[in-house]
């Protein structure tokens, strides 16, 4: 009966890997592309600071396997944290072989902060601190 039910971390990483998909997909405009890896990266942030310490905190107290599938959160934590090594890889993989030279080629630039003017750096520096 167990095997009926997933765990919600583990379900939840799932949704992410397919919102990344969504930025895989050619058929997609290329910025709403761009706007999908963006919301990829910002909900593994939030996985990360909610989900995760969470799983991290029962780990260090010892409690018991939550939910119905009771899976212990040693397990849960182990396979979370190979599945979001390669979501992360897979990340940057889209964001460097791909999405910017599709977003050069379409006229849109980021310029690394090795290539910034003096000029542009300070605009950065003050609108960073204000």
């Amino acid at each position: 009966m167990d095997s009926l039910y997933i765990n919600r971390e583990l379900s939840l990483l799932q949704f992410h890997k397919r919102v990344l998909a969504q930025a895989r997909d050619p058929d997609v405009p290329l910025l709403e592309r761009l706007r999908f890896l963006c919301i990829s990266c910002t909900n593994l942030d939030e996985f990360f600071e909610i989900r995760v310490a969470g799983l991290k905190q029962r780990m260090e107290i010892g409690a018991p396997a939550p939910g119905p599938e009771k899976i212990p959160a040693r397990a849960v934590f182990e396979q979370l944290q190979e599945e979001v090594r390669e979501l992360v890889s897979d990340q940057y993989e889209l964001l460097n072989q791909s999405m910017f030279p599709e977003l050069t080629a379409a006229g849109v630039r980021f310029v690394q902060s090795e290539e910034w003017t003096a000029e542009q750096s300070a605009w950065l520096t003050e609108y960073f601190n204000e």
